[in-house]
């Protein structure tokens, strides 16, 4: 499937299990349901890290595509290792250790899923490498300063990561190459349809629908304008202090 259906997926599928998460303890509440639906649709393209030229590796420029080539090799190459559950197991894991630690790691671990979520989505917010890594850090910095400064609590983010690459997994199952699940025990690939990638029906149909829901999700799992409104204003009056002039 394409980048941007996996990532809006992602966004979704977190944003549409927030009330079953509340009723088990995990506090997803106002500017935390952004911060899940970011971190979901990063997480949802994760799994593509295993390929040199897919988005992921090209979403950071070098340094991702630095990590991409190390990830492929350990996880025997595309659509292996990352898209099964030994994949999952490890990227969730992954997740909660850095929203464990906090602080600096957990923002540039957000930042680098922001970057991956954007990138699939083809939201280029500069045209340089570097500048959009800058911008992609300073976005994992604030989503970390809410959490530290602004009380909202992180612990929606292991979550968020294994909802966002179970959905990428069920995706990629719905297409002819399918998933080895049980890697490295068997190579067997399954899936449930034979869709090819980029059909019509995703890019004019399953697409646009998935921006409309992750939209209204967010809006309404956040509490609805009364919260949104404020969380934004304070959010542009961070970046206006930030940058100077």
């Amino acid at each position: 499937m394409l980048g941007r259906t996996h990532a809006l997926s992602g966004a979704v599928a977190v944003l549409a299990l927030t009330p079953l998460l509340r009723d088990h303890g995990v506090p997803v509440e106002a500017w935390a349901v952004p911060v899940a639906a970011v971190t979901a649709a990063g997480a949802a393209v994760l799994p593509d890290i295993d390929h040199a030229h897919a988005t992921p590796a090209r979403s950071l420029g070098p340094l991702t595509a630095g990590i991409a080539w190390c990830v492929g090799l350990v996880s025997g190459g595309h659509r292996n290792g990352t898209h099964s559950l030994v994949g999952l197991a490890a990227f969730t894991a992954l997740g909660a250790y850095l929203t464990n630690v906090g602080g600096l790691p957990l923002g540039l671990f957000l930042s680098f899923l922001f970057a991956l979520a954007a990138a699939a989505l083809r939201v280029t917010m500069v045209r340089a490498t570097v500048g959009h890594t800058l911008l992609c850090l300073l976005m994992g910095a604030m989503l970390t300063r809410g959490a530290v400064l602004d009380s909202f609590p992180v612990d929606v983010v292991p979550w968020a990561v294994a909802v966002g690459v179970v959905v990428h997994l069920l995706g990629d199952m719905a297409t002819v190459q399918g998933c080895p699940l049980f890697w490295p025990v068997h190579g067997h690939r399954y899936n449930y349809l034979a869709l090819s990638t980029d059909h019509t029906v995703e890019r004019y149909v399953v697409g646009p629908a998935l921006t409309v829901a992750a939209a209204w999700l967010v809006v309404t799992m956040a509490g609805g304008v009364d919260v949104i409104g404020p969380a934004l204003r304070t959010t542009w009056r961070t970046v206006q202090l930030a940058v100077p002039g």
